[in-house]
């Protein structure tokens, strides 16, 4: 493929990428969801039927997407235990389509081995789209935020800060590839300077403590592992230098700190954020032209790279040791002081500041989510409470009025959903992802290899490990937060890890060249890397007669995962016509339709609830009682279903006692349900005789 192909693929890729996260946002729209996770499913099933027809063989990411298909299989499963299997429905489409995505990065593997340099550029470009979409929020207030958006923390277009950060957190590691590797073109690799800063303004200005973390964990990986880190450095410290005095400038605006501002209030430093973001890429772009040409050839010796070395670990030493020294010479001292945060860090009742005081505080409502996951994975340890259900199964735990409906953590909520089953999925796909990813990136030499030489770095090696720590950071941000239901960062993370599973190791070619290795002493070594392989996509004309069948197989189940994602929808649109049909006084067409969004949707009791609405307009009492017990009896362990039954019967029934026994099971289920509560106290004050 052509250098102007290859760029175009990349294009190619970023819009998809960049159209998922804008269509998708923050996960929580069923339409939209919906939408999405038909044309994930349809579209990545063909491109692994394509990798099944056409793709290399081999046995590299079998066993991890056997287990992510495992996971999504529990998902479904769980339906049969659930405690709201409406909601266990949802999260398994949305299960299946991540792994229709996994086997289409596993599919790109086996197809493009030597695309990796595609899938970078692609996902770069997707990040710096979505990253500069974020900024632009704080230019444009009024036209990208909209008029509501209170916070100052960033989150456009996700509708969520984490989901900003973790998206520039996982660009961190293939933008200092962009910027150190020895292939490429120099104006494109310079393009890494630019990109860099503004990573770092997206993540600070989300006040993201875990996308900094594990954007930092990271570039840790990166200079611990690869040789690149003469090259590396200026990449990761020079932006960071330049952006330094824009995050001073934006932290002293209340435009930027404060929460309760409008849109038009912080539109008033936009103009100046714009401009001041302008003249930093460009600087930032001239400083990385000037490097990259300066230093294209240029191949330090033994000992140059043992001094930067060690002063780079004598810096990364000292910074903590300061740290700790201050804390310890302070009036609390270091074991108190590491107390205190601890107790921050698990507190209930700990309160976290909106601006950019939470970057130096421990203090998180995790804490309290994670502890009501715990509580409730006790309570079921096997299996759980079926996939989804957290935000239900937790309001027996919680001791506020805080809505939430995730664990904001993958493992806690997978312990909470699935039990040790899930648990023990996860962990397994964990394994055989680490397996495969050292296979990929050369870290664990193959049986060909065994007894030759290690690996060199050449750009094969370099750019697959980029690939797998930027898998890697968005894995690890994702186990502390909620942002595996925000499909623009989950979709690109998936494919990357994917692509890992199913490369396998590199592809060596007859007559491949090796490393060359300068003459002299062994510590004036200098190492030549190769050019970037060009990325060839080449499909044979006659597949092997037996390959087509799995393919088929793939398809015929991709159209069943899609028509199983249509249902909720479909059910949703029909309950609504009938809520309009209500509105209308056409009681028995309403009727028909609540019956038609129950026949689609079984598993939801919202179609009950509108055929009880529609049975009291109707003046037919006891058909209405029917329907909300009904509703109890499909989810006994749903608050909101006996918190319905109970007002009916009191408001409506006029059975006062009754309601009363009814709604203590809605406190019991949710102690701090405001309905429940405002129930109980009228039901008591009528059995009393109180007026």
């Amino acid at each position: 493929m052509s250098r102007h192909a290859s760029w175009a693929v990349s294009a190619g890729l970023a819009a998809v990428l960049a159209a998922i996260a804008l269509l998708g946002a923050g996960g929580n729209e069923l339409s939209a969801q919906t939408l999405l996770e038909v044309v994930l499913i349809l579209a990545c099933a063909l491109t692994a039927a394509i990798g099944v027809t056409y793709g290399r063989t081999g046995h590299h990411g079998r066993g991890s997407l056997v287990l992510v298909g495992l996971l999504a299989l529990l998902s479904a499963v769980s339906i049969f235990w659930s405690i709201a299997p409406d909601r266990t429905w949802i999260e398994t489409d949305r299960t299946f389509a991540y792994f229709a995505v996994f086997a289409a990065g596993v599919a790109i593997g086996r197809l493009a081995p030597r695309g990796y340099a595609v899938l970078l550029r692609g996902t770069l470009a997707a990040v710096a789209v979505l990253t500069l979409y974020a900024l632009a929020s704080r230019i444009w207030p009024e036209q990208l935020a909209g008029p509501t958006e209170i916070y100052a923390r960033i989150s456009e277009p996700f509708g969520y800060w984490n989901a900003v950060g973790v998206t520039a957190a996982l660009g961190f590691v293939p933008t200092l590839w962009l910027g150190a590797r020895r292939s490429g073109h120099q104006p494109a690799n310079a393009l890494a300077y630019p990109l860099m800063g503004w990573l770092y303004l997206a993540m600070f200005l989300s006040f993201s403590r875990g996308s900094l973390i594990a954007a930092g964990l990271g570039a840790v990986a990166w200079f611990a592992f690869v040789p690149l880190r003469l090259r590396s450095l200026p990449v990761l410290v020079v932006p960071a230098l330049v952006s330094a005095p824009v995050l001073v400038w934006a932290l002293n605006k209340d435009e930027f700190t404060k929460d309760g501002l409008t849109a038009a209030a912080r539109a008033v430093v936009g103009p100046e954020f714009g401009l001041i973001l302008i003249a930093v890429s460009l600087l930032l772009l001239a400083i990385g032209l000037a490097i990259g040409f300066q230093g294209r050839d240029w191949a330090p010796t033994f000992r140059m790279r043992r001094r930067v070395g060690v002063t780079a670990v004598a810096v990364a030493l000292a910074i903590p040791l300061l740290l700790l020294t201050s804390v310890a010479l302070s009036s609390r001292g270091l074991p108190g002081t590491v107390s205190d945060r601890w107790s921050e860090l698990t507190s209930e009742s700990a309160t976290t500041p909106g601006g950019p005081q939470r970057l130096i505080r421990a203090s998180s409502t995790r804490g309290r989510y994670w502890r009501q996951a715990a509580h409730v994975y006790s309570d079921l340890p096997v299996t759980g409470t079926g996939a989804g259900t957290f935000a239900v199964a937790r309001l027996h735990y919680r001791k506020d009025q805080l809505v939430a409906q995730h664990a904001h953590g993958f493992i806690a909520q997978t312990g909470s959903d699935l039990g040790t089953l899930g648990l023990l999925v996860i962990f397994a796909f964990t394994g055989a992802w680490l397996i495969s990813a050292a296979r990929t990136t050369g870290a664990e030499r193959h049986r060909g290899r065994r007894e030759g030489a290690p690996r060199h770095w050449d750009a094969d090696r370099v750019a697959t490990t980029a690939i797998a720590l930027a898998a890697l950071t968005y894995a690890f941000q994702s186990a502390i937060d909620w942002t595996w239901f925000v499909p623009g960062p989950t979709v690109m993370a998936i494919v990357l890890a994917g692509y890992v599973a199913g490369r396998g190791p590199a592809p060596q070619p007859v007559g491949a060249p090796s490393a060359v290795v300068a003459a002299g002493p062994r510590r004036e070594q200098r190492v030549t890397l190769p050019r970037l392989a060009a990325f060839q996509l080449r499909l044979p004309p006659r597949p092997h007669p037996a390959r087509p069948v799995p393919a088929l197989l793939i398809v015929g189940v991709a159209l069943c995962a899609a028509w199983a994602v249509l249902q909720p929808q479909r059910a949703s649109n029909a309950n609504q016509q009938a809520l309009d049909l209500l509105a209308k006084k056409q009681l028995v067409a309403a009727d028909k339709k609540a019956d038609e969004a129950r026949s689609i949707n079984p598993a939801s009791v919202v179609p009950l609830w509108t055929k009880a609405a529609v049975a009291v307009a109707a003046g037919k009492l006891p058909a209405a009682q029917v329907q909300f017990q009904r509703a109890v009896f499909d989810q006994p362990s749903n608050p909101e279903a006996w918190t319905r039954l109970a007002e009916f019967e009191l408001y409506r029934n006029n059975q006062a006692r009754k309601a009363l026994d009814i709604v203590r099971g809605a406190l019991y289920l949710d102690p701090r349900s405001a309905a429940a509560q405002t129930v109980f106290f009228d039901a008591l004050r009528t059995v009393r005789g109180e007026p």
